[in-house]
């Protein structure tokens, strides 16, 4: 059986204030971020206690930095015409449309500075919202299928969908496998904590840039391309990036120990 989409992007609408699935999901993501970050930090982490203000405060700015970057990130490598030609769309968060690249940069410059200025380990800080980022990653990817963007490249596969806005043909739901995706990565992460909790630091961390980075590399193939860097998509050609910063973050410390 083919399905056609159509979702409606708009969740529910408040004296006319509209309410997108997008928005929501970005919700989702803060909360996820707060509780089981919180949860994660005082439970399995190495990290020192902290007031429940100073987290709280902590994780929003880093939030913002992440959603900033995002945006950012989605027109700086895949629009920058945008930049110029209609900069106020930066700010239309509930239109969709994120770089989870550039969204990983802005949080991780932020936090860096955080941790610097709180005197905490950064690794073992990142570890600590590596799950709830990649849970609320799905959630992003989810509302990116309700959003109908981000489709994928045409197909022959029962399975494929048709997005009418774009085309009548049978699209790959690239979407959908990208959530899949971060719920299998967000299972390997928790099997990871509840086997070796936070015992070495960035060991989290790597796992997500190098299990994204690569799942991220082969699902741009069936994705519908924004723009290349050389043979590879810009998507991919972030991920090798992300890849090689993972592996980073893994070896190095064993290369150190065995000198």
């Amino acid at each position: 059986m083919i399905y056609t989409w159509n979702l409606d992007p708009v969740a529910l609408s408040i004296m006319g204030l509209k309410v997108h699935w997008y928005g929501l999901s970005y919700l989702a993501g803060f909360f996820i971020a707060i509780h089981l970050g919180r949860y994660l930090w005082n439970r399995y982490s190495q990290n020192p206690e902290v007031e429940k203000d100073i987290f709280e405060s902590f994780v929003f700015s880093t939030f913002l930095a992440g959603i900033i970057g995002g945006r950012l990130g989605l027109f700086l490598f895949y629009a920058p015409q945008t930049l110029w030609q209609d900069p106020l769309q930066i700010f239309q968060v509930w239109e969709g449309g994120m770089s989870i690249h550039g969204g990983l940069i802005g949080a991780t410059l932020w936090g860096l500075w955080q941790c610097k200025k709180n005197n905490w380990n950064p690794l073992k800080v990142s570890d600590v919202f590596i799950l709830p980022l990649a849970i609320g990653l799905f959630f992003g990817r989810i509302a990116n299928f309700v959003n109908g963007e981000l489709y994928g490249r045409p197909t022959d596969q029962t399975w494929g969908v048709i997005f009418p806005h774009i085309d009548e043909l049978l699209r790959h739901p690239s979407q959908l496998y990208e959530a899949s995706k971060n719920l299998l990565i967000a299972a390997i992460l928790w099997t990871a904590i509840k086997k070796h909790g936070f015992q070495r630091p960035g060991l989290l961390t790597a796992i997500m840039l190098v299990g994204y980075g690569v799942l991220r590399f082969l699902i741009e193939y069936v994705r519908e391309p924004e723009i290349y860097f050389g043979p590879l998509t810009m998507g991919q050609a972030l991920c090798v990036a992300m890849i090689t910063i993972g592996a980073g973050i893994f070896w190095l410390p064993k290369l150190r120990s065995n000198r």
